[in-house]
């Protein structure tokens, strides 16, 4: 049997700080612009699955290891992953198209490293720009019912722009497909602070770049909220809570579920739970997460502020529960300039 590198492209959506979140609803004046450069560490070694194998006993010197897949759809627990990190720097930019319509891009530079990349594989991990995101924001009103609330529409396209590698035996940089956000944006300034909600939808596209490994992963719904408040005149402390929740809609070929038997065996991959192991844990096209982020902002100048961050997966409750998703930490710092 060929030697298995499990690959979960839930670990490559890593979360990194940036501060589009923080404007929600509000847009960038005419001609002015919001400019972001990030470093981030993102580390995982745990992930939240629902799939549940039989364990095969060790012998000797031999560890204990997975058997056969019993069930697909078990209450998710935390198992133990080969060790996943992502560091990127990325640029973040908002520019005032008008004063209600703003365009804004993020774009990364990853490197990607996995244990399992490194024991089986060629080289490390991949390294290069990964996903770009550009978008634009439509304010729709400075004061909602009254209540002084804006209230803006945004979309967003996720655009691959690297080599799309076998997804069962390689790490890409992405997972090589077109997605398209719609969202519905609140916010609201307070004497001290502000608020902001977030709701809507993504869409994802098919991924059909490799023969017999085309593969649709799942839409979502989209919620996150959270705010700002200023503890000093130079010093602010914010945070937010973002959720998503798979549809459900996930797809994988046929050619894709046969060539996974060739290429990662047979002892784990059993017909009647080929097509769901593959969508639930190989290729993770149907996560739910929940994660909290964190934090502070410091005022150097009026134009210039430092930004340190840190997020992490959280298990959730209920609907809101994490699974089929990695558990993984981020921490970011970030210089931005105001223009």
């Amino acid at each position: 049997m060929k030697k298995r590198i499990l690959i979960t492209l839930m670990f490559l959506t890593a979360v990194i700080f940036i501060s589009d979140e923080a404007f929600s609803a509000w847009t960038q004046a005419k001609g002015h612009s919001y400019n972001q450069l990030g470093l981030s560490y993102y580390k995982t070694t745990k992930k939240f699955t629902t799939v549940k194998n039989e364990i095969i006993p060790g012998s000797g010197e031999e560890p204990a290891s997975l058997g056969d897949i019993k069930t697909v759809h078990a209450k998710a627990y935390r198992r133990s992953e080969e060790e996943f990190t992502s560091t990127k720097i990325t640029y973040y930019g908002e520019y005032g198209i008008t004063d209600i319509l703003t365009i804004y891009t993020a774009i990364p530079y990853d490197w990607q490293r996995s244990n399992d990349v490194m024991k089986y594989g060629e080289d490390a991990g991949p390294t290069g720009i990964g996903d770009v995101n550009l978008g634009l924001r439509y304010n729709l009103t400075q004061n909602l019912l009254g209540s002084g609330t804006v209230m803006s529409v945004q979309g967003e396209a996720k655009i691959p722009t690297y080599k799309y590698d076998n997804p069962l035996t390689r790490l890409s940089l992405g997972d090589g497909q077109y997605d398209a956000t719609l969202l519905l944006q609140l916010g609201r300034g307070f004497s001290k602070g502000y608020g902001w909600l977030n709701a809507g939808y993504k869409y994802r596209f098919e991924n059909n770049r490799i023969e017999h490994f085309a593969f649709k992963p799942s839409d979502q719904f989209k919620v996150s909220f959270g705010g700002g408040y200023p503890i000093t005149s130079w010093l602010s402390l914010t945070g937010y809570i973002d959720w998503f929740r798979s549809v459900g809609n996930a797809e994988v070929s046929n050619g894709l579920v046969e060539r996974s038997a060739e290429e990662i065996g047979t002892n784990t991959l059993k017909k009647d739970t080929a097509k769901a192991e593959l969508i639930i844990d190989t290729l993770g096209l149907e996560p739910n997460d929940l994660n909290l982020s964190l934090g502070l902002q410091f005022n150097i100048t009026p134009e210039i502020q430092t930004v340190l961050s840190y997020s992490r997966d959280l298990d959730g409750f209920g609907y809101f529960k994490t699974e089929n998703y990695a558990l993984g930490e981020t921490f970011g710092i970030a210089l931005v300039y105001l223009h």
